[in-house]
């Protein structure tokens, strides 16, 4: 007997009993109480529908105890039988109704499985991730991105993202709708996950470079180098910084960093890029504490070292650092060939020409016959022109004949090797200049220089002219080749060419690529000298000016100061003219016949006849034939 028969003849057995037991007719009343109410009729219905609830959760309660059995055991059809049999019995059962859809789902049944959970999601019970981002991905199925979208989100609300399939998951969705802003949230979630995978993180990087999200770039790498402590993304999280101009943390990591690995230098190298020109003292006292301090004795740190030494004239340190980078680094040619190199600037700064060579001859030693145009301009300031141009003469011919290898076919492989050849044979053109304008100017500068060897100065000049002109075909923007030409051009004598190639510069070349107080310092001084109009002098001074405010110098730069005091006797300001001389500090002076010419004068100028006769007998001493001092002892006599 099931359960709701037991309850209806408890129910109704009594009254059928007092209804049998009566004999006396009923009276109306009676009858009517005897009657099911609506109130009886609502009590009967809730406990049949007590009774069918409590019949369908026991089928349903046995089917899913059927289901995860078949399971375990791997009967995988019977274990779907039982689960769809306990949903029947209870479809209101949201965990159920899931689970079915989830099933559905697998076998490829999108529509019924889609039916299922739209219904389920509103059902009461435990709302779990894995049921949102099945409707997730039912709606992708579907092709309902925003509904897809909506659940996706949910469901790793519910995870606090810390479901690493859902937040994948979901990620391949972005990537489907092209979402790339809420995929780098989805990202930055997704791989402190993944601990930081390389195509994870690469795909998350360049989704920032697109994005141009610079700041959140350097975040990622300081994120990934707290999670693995590789100092490749410390030394790339760096140059972020730095690309930033966020100096001061660039600097405070650097200042941190003891280790002697290729990325613990990059970073020094990186903060050392943060010092501008007139932080040179800042950066070397921070190179002196990485090296001393910090023990980061490695060959390449001591090349920093000795460079910077070198560049702010502690030579002596400087050799010694930058020797030492030489003996270690015999087995690494390039670091220990830029050692070579700049050894060789030290002795040529020295004057010490046979050393320069030999230092010269070892870099490109040390480069296999790799460093032959610093080789050549050695031997031109050793004054061996003949070798410079030997040698120079040899690679203008290889690269002038130059032609791709047999068998090379990519266009786009070929294009760029023409180029990398055109590249180097400017370069050798540039150097075959500057070596002719050395050999000019030591010609010129010799005071007992006969007219045979003043030709072959000015020769010397044309050719380096023809050179210069043949680079600015190949690249009309070079701004340094027109820098060097505008001043080989006055020296030469073709006055309005250089001058108008000098208003080009101003009006033109970049800031950052020429020294601006240089080129306003030979621009105004040849104006003051040439003297051809009161005009002209004008500007001259005023652009002599200009180039030591630029310069900023304390002391002020020496040859800057006698441009100017020349352009103040050009326009008759005597007094101001010899007090700025007066400034004049270096002692290298001593052989400079300009600076004595321009004392004589001013001195004569100003009546001091017997101090302009010293000056003028100290410019005869270094150019005998010089006009103005003979005709000024010829007047004294």
């Amino acid at each position: 007997m099931t359960r709701f028969m037991g309850f209806l003849y408890l129910v109704l057995v009594p009254v059928l009993c007092l209804v049998a037991c009566s004999s006396a007719p009923h009276k109306q009343e009676n009858a009517s109480s005897a009657q099911l109410t609506a109130v009886d009729s609502a009590v009967i219905k809730a406990v049949i529908e007590k009774q069918d609830s409590l019949h369908n959760v026991d089928v349903a309660h046995e089917s899913f105890i059927r289901a995860q059995e078949m399971e375990l055991r791997g009967e995988k059809q019977l274990a779907e039988v039982f689960w769809q049999r306990a949903y029947d019995a209870d479809p209101g059962s949201r965990y159920l109704a899931f689970a079915v859809a989830s099933r559905l789902f697998a076998h490829g049944n999108d529509s019924a499985a889609l039916a299922i959970a739209r219904k389920a999601v509103n059902y009461k019970g435990r709302v779990l991730s894995n049921q949102l981002e099945l409707l997730a991905k039912l709606y992708v199925r579907e092709g309902v991105a925003d509904s897809a979208r909506k659940y996706f989100k949910a469901a790793l609300d519910s995870s606090h993202n810390q479901d690493m399939t859902l937040l994948y998951d979901y990620s391949l969705f972005l990537e489907a709708v092209q979402d790339k802003k809420e995929l780098v949230t989805v990202y930055d979630a997704l791989l402190p996950q993944t601990n930081y995978i390389q195509s994870l993180f690469a795909r998350q990087l360049n989704l920032l470079l697109e994005l141009g999200r610079d700041s959140a770039i350097v975040d990622l790498f300081a994120k990934a180098y707290d999670a693995l402590g590789d100092k490749e993304l410390l030394s790339k999280m760096v140059q972020g910084l730095a690309m930033q101009k966020r100096n001061k943390e660039v600097r405070a990591i650097a200042d941190t960093v003891t280790g002697s690995t290729e990325q613990d230098e990059t970073i020094v190298n990186t903060a050392l890029l943060t010092y501008n020109e007139k932080e040179r003292e800042a950066a070397l006292a921070f190179l002196k504490k990485k090296v001393h301090v910090d023990n980061m004795r490695t060959p390449v740190m001591l090349y920093y070292l000795g460079s910077y030494e070198f560049a702010m004239g502690e030579k002596d340190s400087a050799k010694v650092h930058l020797g030492e980078v030489y003996l270690k680094l015999e087995k690494t040619p390039a670091y220990a060939a830029q050692a070579c190199r700049a050894l060789s600037g030290i002795a040529f700064a020295e004057n010490k020409k046979s050393e320069g060579l030999r230092y010269a001859e070892l870099a490109d030693s040390l480069q296999l016959g790799g460093d032959k145009d610093f080789l050549a301009m050695a031997y031109g300031y050793a004054g061996v022109y003949e070798k410079a141009y030997e040698l120079l003469d040899s690679m203008m011919g290889v690269w002038s004949r130059w032609s791709p290898m047999a068998g090379v076919a990519d266009s786009a492989t070929v294009a760029m090797m023409r180029k990398k050849a055109a590249r180097a044979h400017r370069q050798l053109q540039h150097s075959y200049a500057q070596i002719l304008v050395m050999e000019a100017r030591g010609i010129e500068a010799d005071g007992k220089a006969d007219s045979v060897r003043l030709l072959r100065a000015k020769d010397a000049r044309t050719r380096a002219e023809l050179f210069w002109e043949s680079m600015l075909i190949a690249d009309s923007t070079d701004m340094f080749v027109r820098y060097m030409m505008a001043m080989n051009l006055e020296r030469l004598e073709r006055y309005d060419e250089s001058f108008q190639m000098f208003e080009l510069l101003l009006r033109n070349a970049p800031r950052a690529i020429l020294d601006w107080s240089e080129v306003m310092n030979y621009y105004g001084y040849s104006l003051i000298d040439l003297n051809r109009s009161p005009e002209d002098v004008e500007k001259g001074l005023m652009l002599v000016t200009k180039a030591l405010e630029l310069d900023g110098g304390d002391p002020p730069n020496d040859a800057y100061l006698d441009s100017k005091a020349w352009g103040l006797y050009r326009k008759g300001l005597y007094e101001e003219a010899l007090a700025t001389l007066r400034l004049i500090k270096d002692k290298h002076l001593e052989g400079d016949y300009v600076y004595w010419e321009h004392l004589a004068a001013i001195q004569a100028a100003l009546g001091n006849r017997s101090e302009a006769l010293k000056a003028y007998k100290k410019v005869l001493r270094l150019r005998p034939n010089h006009a103005a001092a003979r005709e000024f002892l010829r007047k004294k006599k």
